[in-house]
């Protein structure tokens, strides 16, 4: 069931400066159609980086006068998340007078994976606000408020990512008692994989924890020998394909 949270951030830097096309779609500040100027900032960068392969973010409401005064759109993988980029301090002047309020849309454990991603990639904690009591009579929440949400997601991320890894560990000792046949080899780098998995996960760096999670889990089909026989099965129907030269000759 798809939930939707909303979450606020300091904005610590304004940059990446980038570009709006004609049709409202986010692009690099060198787009050759050139476009309208828009600084994207740190949080929002992040964000995008996290979610993954997407299309182009889209602008619900254009800048105007004030190129940081924003909201924009995307989507990918189950998410949808709506980051709108507005001032909150003083006469924003600066980067840090303005803040992003994050809604995302998608199951808990996406969103929290993805705010795991975020987290590790932004360098600050993004409840820490410049001006703590505009941030607070801005958004309605105390710090530790937004700490807690932030938190709380991130540890649901967290939580989801420790199961996978439990049942891969799991299969592997099924694997090494079940079966004499079962591939050493594979078990051992398997075995590698999830050490490596877990550690990643411990420094927050999702991306390669989930690398580690693909490779142990290529390598526990390999040691397998029930799902092995079938992969050489397969190599063997394609030894047995006759190669034919379409290239023709001159």
């Amino acid at each position: 069931m798809e939930d939707r949270f909303i979450l606020w951030a300091q904005v610590r830097s304004g940059t990446p400066r980038m570009r709006i096309d004609s049709g409202g779609v986010l692009r690099p500040e060198r787009w050759p159609e050139g476009g309208g100027i828009v600084y994207l900032g740190d949080v929002a960068s992040s964000f995008l980086s996290a979610l993954g392969p997407h299309a182009p973010p889209e602008f619900i409401e254009r800048p105007g006068f004030d190129e940081q005064r924003w909201t924009l759109a995307a989507s990918s993988s189950g998410l949808q998340i709506i980051i709108r980029s507005e001032s909150y301090w003083g006469f924003a002047l600066l980067a840090r007078c303005y803040l992003n309020r994050i809604e995302i849309i998608g199951e808990r454990s996406d969103v929290g994976r993805l705010v795991m991603d975020v987290l590790a990639s932004l360098g600050h904690n993004p409840w820490n606000a410049a001006f703590g009591w505009a941030f607070k009579r801005h958004t309605n929440l105390s710090i530790p408020e937004h700490r807690e949400e932030w938190s709380g997601l991130a540890s649901s991320g967290k939580e989801e990512m420790d199961a996978a890894i439990d049942l891969l560990e799991d299969r592997l000792r099924k694997l090494q008692a079940g079966s004499e046949n079962v591939r050493k080899v594979h078990v051992e780098e398997a075995r590698n994989d999830i050490d490596r998995a877990r550690k990643a996960l411990l420094e927050r760096n999702l991306p390669s924890a989930m690398r580690a999670m693909a490779r142990a889990e290529k390598e526990l089909i390999l040691a397998d020998p029930d799902t092995r026989s079938d992969i050489d099965k397969m190599e063997e129907n394609d030894e047995g394909i006759p190669y034919v030269d379409l290239t023709g000759e001159e």
